[in-house]
């Protein structure tokens, strides 16, 4: 997993092609034995770390060097998960990101977690777009709608 993480190396891939949807990889988490509560299982809360993880290695795959989140970065405005299984210690889990709905000012990602094939949850996050030197929100840019709609168009 060293590659998922380095940001460096991440840009510089990121930005030598354009990404199409199937060359997207997913994020793997590793599950440790902090994630884990007194049923054996990965705790409730600890699945917004990872999807945070899997949108931001999902984001650098697609958007790539048209994101500088020092001017225009995102808030998470809202969250949503249904879980069908547990994940345990040791377990591989996978987690696949898309674009839902690109509003004006927000983004819907979309998440599909599994482990070994098997799904484990669905989940979404509404971001809303934000201009840190105005302070105020602002509409998603063009060069992300056309990052989106390259990988959302095969």
């Amino acid at each position: 997993m060293p590659d998922t993480n380095d940001h460096a190396a991440a840009s510089n891939a990121a930005a030598s092609t354009a990404a199409g949807a199937a060359d997207l990889k997913p994020y793997r988490p590793e599950i440790r034995f902090v994630d884990i509560d007194a049923y054996g299982i990965v705790h409730n809360a600890t699945y917004l770390v990872y999807l945070e993880q899997a949108r931001i290695h999902w984001w650098r795959q697609v958007v790539r060097e048209a994101w500088d989140w020092t001017q225009i970065g995102v808030l998470v405005a809202h969250h949503d998960i249904d879980y069908a299984a547990p994940v345990r210690l040791g377990d591989a889990l996978e987690i696949a990101c898309s674009v839902g709905e690109v509003g004006d000012k927000s983004i819907e990602v979309k998440y599909a977690l599994s482990c070994e094939g098997k799904p484990i949850a669905r989940a979404k996050t509404v971001l809303v777009c934000f201009d840190h030197a105005k302070k105020v929100t602002t509409s998603v840019p063009q060069a992300w709608r056309d990052a989106f709609a390259a990988v959302t168009s095969e």
